[in-house]
């Protein structure tokens, strides 16, 4: 008797068990399905994606935003003091005066730029402003930094703006430096 209470009872568990299962089996056949379809339309997304990311690089080669290679050597004059860097550096801003000196293909600039054809300064870009300040926007192009002298920091958001640095002058907005930030309270943005 007792044997058989034991067999039925397993049974019932194997009955509870077995239909668990088919409860779970059919719950993940259900999310199989709708994730076969999550997949199906990233997917599509992708495919509009790349393609709208290929409308878009046509847009841009036609609007002259096309620029050389990143690691392409540029050397800037910039108020009698020579700088060299990348075009990655300069391009870091694509809207920028600095970026447009960088249009191009490959390793050769666009010819609608002029550079100094001296033959010591050959392939040099002159550009008449503050080298001292120039510097530190440089800087901020490769790594971000920005200096913690507030009359410096108010010279490079003006050179910013003749750059049209975007990029420089939110960062210099974003500061916490109460002298910058009084002046842009009051309206009396830096000229």
């Amino acid at each position: 008797v007792f044997l058989f209470f034991f067999l039925e009872m397993a049974a019932n568990n194997l009955e509870t068990i077995w239909s668990q299962l088919d409860q779970q089996e059919h719950s993940m056949k259900i999310e199989q399905k709708y994730l076969k379809e999550i997949w199906l339309k990233v997917c599509e997304q992708h495919k509009k994606n790349e393609k709208d990311r290929e409308e878009l690089e046509s847009e841009k080669a036609k609007a002259g935003l096309v620029f050389v290679d990143p690691s392409t050597l540029i050397t800037l004059n910039v108020g009698g003091q020579n700088f060299e860097t990348t075009a990655g550096v300069l391009c870091r801003d694509k809207y920028s005066v600095l970026a447009g000196i960088c249009r191009g293909s490959g390793s050769v600039l666009d010819s609608r730029l002029e550079c100094d054809e001296n033959e010591e300064t050959e392939g040099t870009f002159f550009i008449d402003r503050d080298w001292w300040i120039f510097r530190h926007i440089l800087q901020f192009l490769r790594s971000d930094i920005i200096p913690d002298d507030p009359l410096l920091v108010e010279e490079m958001y003006q050179e910013a703006t003749f750059y049209r640095l975007k990029l420089l002058r939110h960062a210099i907005e974003k500061l916490p430096s109460a002298f910058f930030n009084q002046r842009l309270a009051v309206g009396t943005e830096p000229r």
